[in-house]
């Protein structure tokens, strides 16, 4: 039965990390040093690890947060850790969909890797097995046919007597210093050589080998370039350890490949089971704001785009816009801190979208901005259901912040509407909102 490797086996072992107690600075300053955009964080007194990325370090001085500071001030992605003896395949079980990659550590704990999906995927791909396996996984043969370099090319003719491994090894001193192949046999006949001659004027010199370590890869790539019919395995010490041809090369693999298809059934398809979830939840990633849960941007403005198309082609009904943004919410921000300002957007979100009808698309535009394209909905309506969710948002007692109120601004479609228009209106009907007194719903007209 074919294993899959080892986390050990596919991480990176050069794994730039800095310890929580350090300062952002600090943090920068290793990146710049070493050329990366991420670095691991260590967290002390805990056994676990997060992940400091470029675009963490960009929001933080958007934020003007100073990077004096401690980075166990500051939030980051966690990163999920795997004993570095495990399969692969509990890397795949282990793996966090939105943190996509994972910490390799011993059995104290201490940090010995990172894996990325890629590398995780990559590991069990058939092709990525020829790239990762050494030559010496599928050596088939040790016996090699030795001559010595004053031996008679008559003799060393004789000993070609095998079809398969039809070549010989000529050593001087115990150490090899040429090869006779059938196509050497073959030029020395054509041109009527004496035979009784030392194999030495006729041998092919030098010989030309692969370590034993070489990739599988590496080594087909070898034989295609240079033509030959096979390889010569040396091992560290330069010592001709066996021979194996290309035929066999990719006969041997592709059984060991189908033997682990055959005896590792259960794992594929478990295997396969994990990517097609994890595919999926990709796509939905892909339309999903990280920090709120809800529909980004892009959705957003796909969905608009296609609820504006509907109604044009069908020319009846109609639609509505809200655009909402949170009152002082920089105050927030000041006086709690950001990630006491990111709990509070959160929390709001979950509370208009657990009041929404499921037609509804709701999604952050930006900062504290946030949209909903309400279908079917005339702009009296839209602002009954709003004035709704304005009473709700500040009826509420958001942990930590206590009381916070929001203030709105609707749009309704009307014919010769594009997105940019029917948003435009939205939006000054919100800052017209502010302009009034905030907590409060306006229309445009």
């Amino acid at each position: 039965m074919v294993e899959f490797p080892k986390v050990s086996d596919i991480s990176t072992k050069d794994v730039l990390y800095i310890e929580d107690s350090k300062t952002i600075q600090d943090a920068i300053g290793l990146m710049h040093e070493n050329g990366h955009r991420d670095i691991v964080i260590n967290i002390q007194g805990k056994r676990e690890f997060g992940l400091l990325k470029i675009n963490d370090i960009v929001r933080l001085k958007l934020q003007d947060i100073d990077f004096s500071q401690q980075i166990k001030t500051i939030k980051y992605d966690m990163v999920p850790s795997i004993n570095d003896r495990e399969s692969v395949l509990e890397c795949l079980k282990e793996i966090d969909c939105v943190n996509n990659c994972l910490c390799a550590v011993d059995d104290e704990h201490n940090l010995t890797g990172f894996i990325s999906y890629y590398d995780i995927v990559s590991s069990i791909d058939p092709q990525m097995m020829l790239e990762r396996r050494p030559i010496s996984e599928i050596l088939l043969s040790t016996h090699i046919k030795q001559a010595f370099v004053l031996t008679p090319a008559s003799e060393v003719a004789r000993m070609m007597d095998s079809i398969l491994y039809d070549c010989v090894i000529v050593d001087e001193d115990e150490s090899p210093v040429g090869i006779v192949t059938t196509k050497d046999i073959i030029q020395m006949l054509g041109n009527d050589a004496d035979l009784a001659k030392p194999i030495s004027e006729y041998m092919s010199s030098p010989i030309q080998t692969v370590r034993y370590d070489t990739s599988i890869k590496e080594a087909l790539d070898f034989i295609q370039k240079k033509h030959f019919k096979r390889l010569i395995v040396e091992n560290y010490d330069g010592k001709i350890i066996g021979q194996i041809t290309q035929e066999e090369i990719v006969a041997k693999v592709y059984s060991r490949w189908a033997e682990s298809m055959r005896d590792n059934d259960t794992q594929l398809r478990e295997i396969n089971k994990l990517l097609t979830a994890r595919a999926t939840k990709y796509e939905e990633l892909s339309t999903i704001d990280n920090l709120t849960g809800i529909f980004n941007r892009s959705k957003f403005e796909l969905e608009l785009r296609n609820e504006i198309k509907r109604i044009e082609r069908y020319e009846t009904d109609t639609f509505s816009l809200v655009f909402l943004d949170i009152d002082h919410f920089k105050n927030i921000n000041d006086k709690y801190g950001h990630l006491e300002g990111d709990n509070t957007l959160r929390d709001m979100a979950r509370l208009i979208e657990k009041n929404l009808r499921s037609t509804d698309t709701f999604a952050r535009w930006g900062g504290e901005e946030l949209v909903i394209v309400m279908p079917l909905t005339s702009l009296e309506q839209a602002w009954e259901v709003t004035e709704k969710f304005r009473k709700i948002i500040s009826d509420e007692q958001f942990y930590v912040v206590g009381n916070i109120t929001c203030s709105f601004g609707i749009s309704e479609f009307k014919k010769g509407d594009n997105t940019q228009s029917l948003i435009l209106r939205a939006d000054q009907a919100m800052y017209k909102a502010k302009t009034n007194g905030r907590n409060r719903v306006e229309v445009a007209e």
